[in-house]
C-alpha cells in the first residue's frame, strides 16, 4: 500500500487566510477619513502587516499545532480589542474583525475558548479606550445595522460549533486510523524482515532478492513427536513459544534476520534482507545461544551452519511469507541433520570465516546428500578476548 501524504501542521493551515484577513484590516484603517487617531491607526497597520509572519514563527516555535494556534489566537483577540477601538466602533469593520475572531475560536478550540477569546478581547478593547480615548460614529440606521451583525455572528457561531465538531471527529477518526496503522506495521514486522515491510507497503511484486554471501543457520528439536506426546498439546505449545522467543530475543540482540519456524524447527539467516558484514562470526553467536536456551529449557536440539548465496522473497497471495532458499539453505539444512544432540556443527565454509574468533573442534568428513564427501567442524564456544 501506498503512503499518505504528510498533514500540514495547524500553524501552516490558518497561514495564508491570517495573511488575507490581517491585509484587511490596515485597508479598512486607512480607509477611515480625518485625523481621527491617525498616528495610532498607521502603527497599527503596520503591524497588521508584520503579524501573520510573525505568528506562523511563533507557532513552529511552539510545535506547530492546535496549541500552539490558540495561543496566537488569543492574542488576536487581544488585538481586536483595540482595533474595535481604532474603528470606533464603525459596525460593519468591527463585525469583520469578530467574525473572523469568532471563526478561527470555534475552530481551534470550541465555544469555551470563543468565551476566553471575547472576555480576552474586552480587555484588550477596555486599554485601547484608556490610551486613545472612543469616539463612537454610529452607521445609519444603528438599530438595525447591530441586529444584521448580531445574526451574522449568530450564524457564523453555529456553523464554527459544527466544524469545530466535525474537525474533532476527524482527528478521532485519524487517530483511530493512525492507531491501526501501527497494528498493521508492527504485525508485519513480526511476520517479515524489517527490510521487507516497506516494499510490500508500497505495493513491489514480485519481491525476489539474490545475497551473494550470508550464514544460514537451522535449529531442530531432538525427537520432537515423543515430546509432543509425552507433554500433550497445550504443554508442547507453550514450551515451543518459550523457546523460540528466546531465539527472537538472541536473534535481535545479534542482528540475525530470523525466517521462519517450521513445527520444531527454526531457520535464520545472518546478511540478509539487511547486510551484515561479519554475518558468520554473527550466525555462530546465535548458535551458541541457541544451545543455551535449549539447554535451560532442558530439550534437546541439534544446529547446522552453512555460508553461501541464497535467493530469497514474498511467496504466496492470502498466506504469503518470506522464504529463503537455495543450495546454501538445503546445505545447512543437511549439516544440521548430521549435528549431535546439543551440539552446532559448521561446514568448512563457516569454518574458514570464524576459526580467527570462536572454537572449534573437527569432526571430520560426513557424506552429505546431494554433495558428497564435506569436512564439517563442532562449534564450541568463543573465543576469549
Amino acid at each position: 500500500m501506498a503512503e499518505g501524504r504528510r498533514r500540514l501542521s495547524d500553524a501552516a493551515v490558518n497561514y495564508r487566510p491570517r495573511i488575507v484577513g490581517f491585509l484587511l484590516f490596515p485597508v479598512m484603517l486607512m480607509s477611515i477619513p480625518g485625523e481621527e487617531n491617525f498616528a495610532a491607526r498607521t502603527v497599527i497597520s503596520a503591524f497588521c502587516l508584520v503579524w501573520p509572519h510573525l505568528a506562523y514563527r511563533l507557532a513552529l516555535r511552539r510545535g506547530g499545532d492546535a496549541e500552539s494556534e490558540r495561543a496566537n489566537i488569543l492574542f488576536e483577540s487581544l488585538f481586536g480589542g483595540i482595533l474595535a477601538v481604532a474603528f470606533s466602533l464603525r459596525l460593519w469593520p468591527t463585525s469583520a474583525v469578530y467574525v473572523i475572531g469568532v471563526i478561527n475560536a470555534m475552530l481551534f478550540g470550541g465555544p469555551r475558548f470563543l468565551a476566553a477569546c471575547l472576555a480576552t478581547s474586552l480587555i484588550g478593547f477596555a486599554a485601547a479606550w484608556l490610551v486613545m480615548g472612543l469616539q463612537i460614529h454610529p452607521d445609519t440606521e444603528p438599530l438595525a445595522t447591530a441586529l444584521s451583525a448580531a445574526g451574522v455572528f449568530a450564524y457564523i457561531i453555529y456553523i464554527g460549533n459544527t466544524a469545530f465538531r466535525l474537525r474533532l471527529r476527524q482527528r478521532e477518526t485519524r487517530a483511530a486510523l493512525e492507531r491501526e496503522e501501527r497494528k498493521s506495521h508492527e504485525l508485519l514486522i513480526n511476520v517479515f524482515p524489517a527490510a521487507v515491510v516497506p516494499r510490500l507497503r508500497a505495493g513491489e511484486s514480485p519481491i525476489a532478492d539474490q545475497f551473494a554471501d550470508v550464514t544460514v543457520v537451522f535449529a531442530d528439536i531432538v525427537e520432537f513427536t515423543p515430546l509432543t506426546e509425552r507433554l500433550g498439546p497445550k504443554r508442547t505449545v507453550l514450551l515451543l513459544n518459550d523457546l523460540f522467543r528466546r531465539f527472537d530475543q538472541a536473534a535481535a540482540r545479534l542482528g540475525v534476520e530470523k525466517i521462519e519456524t517450521t513445527g520444531d524447527g527454526y531457520l535464520a539467516v545472518a546478511g540478509a534482507p539487511p547486510p551484515l558484514d561479519e554475518h558468520a562470526p554473527a550466525a555462530a553467536d546465535f548458535a551458541l545461544a541457541v544451545i543455551e536456551a535449549a539447554r535451560a529449557a532442558d530439550v534437546p536440539i541439534r544446529v547446522g551452519i552453512h555460508t553461501g548465496p541464497i535467493f530469497g522473497g514474498v511467496i504466496g497471495e492470502s498466506r504469503f511469507h518470506y522464504k529463503v532458499f537455495g543450495d546454501t539453505v538445503n546445505t545447512a539444512s543437511r549439516v544440521q541433520g548430521q549435528a549431535a544432540p546439543g551440539r552446532i556443527l559448521v561446514s568448512e565454509a563457516v569454518r574458514k570465516r570464524i576459526e580467527a574468533t570462536h572454537v572449534l573442534e573437527e569432526r571430520g568428513t560426513i557424506d552429505l546428500k546431494g554433495h558428497g564427501p564435506m569436512q564439517t567442524w563442532w562449534l564450541v564456544s568463543r573465543r576469549q578476548r
